[in-house]
């Protein structure tokens, strides 16, 4: 079925094409090409939904992927593909994968459909605003622009349009045996309407006393913060992470979907590489 785009993500788009074909600088040097793979499996323990008072372990036993290129960096937590680079700014495309939540697991959602898998995809800009003499901590303003999709085996749809502009502290310590990297990073969310009312929207058919029907809006959608924790040797990998989102004065807040104004979710993944 043909997908509806937002109409200011092709606006962004264009924007950040015309910046990347005017970028000041020189690009930096080419990077040879590194690929690592493994297995191992990943917890992820957090609330259904941001606003959920309710909470889920997932367990999934997945492979371990990291590849690094001019062109693409991949590993379990992000893939990104490289438009431009050099030693101050780069253009990339990213992509965020989503959970899916069952209604029947969920009291406020009871009777409602479920919300699917997704996939937040769109550009992203970075900017690096300052860097320690040895090159160990690095701050970037990262500010991803992506448009979401709800994903099932039968079909694909538009969600709406999401971003997060952040602050991201970075610290890649210098080890002889062992690769790391450590982050921080704060940001204020933003969706438009249509993403809001698919997680937060009360249709008139799922109204009830205790759920009233709810029409969203779009706008401000919460403050995150984050730390990630990705750790890798010859012979093991692991990957933490640990996200924590305030609601207040978000523009679903009053939605009777929104049981809890604020968000937990963290992880923890371990892997064995393959020689």
């Amino acid at each position: 079925m043909p997908i509806a785009y937002n109409s200011a993500m092709k606006v962004l788009i264009l924007f950040f094409s015309f910046f990347i074909a005017i970028s000041w600088g020189d690009t930096i040097p080419l990077v040879k090409p590194s690929f690592d793979w493994g297995a191992g499996i990943l917890a992820i323990y957090g609330n259904h939904y941001r606003g959920s008072n309710q909470a889920k372990l997932w367990l999934f036993p997945m492979p371990y992927f990291s590849y690094t290129s001019e062109r693409l960096e991949a590993n379990p937590s992000s893939i990104r593909g490289v438009l431009y680079k050099n030693e101050r700014l780069s253009f990339k495309l990213s992509f965020m994968p989503g959970l899916r939540v069952q209604s029947k697991d969920n009291l406020a959602r009871q009777g409602m459909n479920s919300l699917d898998y997704t996939a937040e995809v769109g550009p992203m800009v970075i900017v690096k605003m300052w860097q320690s003499r040895d090159e160990e901590f690095l701050l970037n303003f990262e500010w991803p622009l992506r448009q979401s999709f709800a994903i099932d085996f039968s079909f694909i749809k538009s969600v709406g349009f999401f971003t997060v502009p952040f602050l991201n502290l970075i610290y890649k310590p210098i080890q002889k045996n062992r690769s790391g990297q450590f982050e921080f990073s704060i940001s204020p969310m933003f969706a438009d309407k249509n993403y809001h009312q698919y997680f937060y929207g009360v249709d008139q058919k799922y109204s009830s006393v205790d759920r009233p029907a709810y029409s969203a809006k779009g706008g401000y959608s919460g403050f995150q913060s984050a730390i990630l924790a990705n750790i890798k040797s010859k012979d093991f990998a692991i990957i933490n992470f640990f996200r924590w989102d305030v609601l207040n004065k978000a523009a679903f807040v009053e939605s009777p979907l929104v049981k809890n104004k604020s968000y937990l979710i963290c992880g923890f993944s371990l892997f064995w590489m393959i020689k």
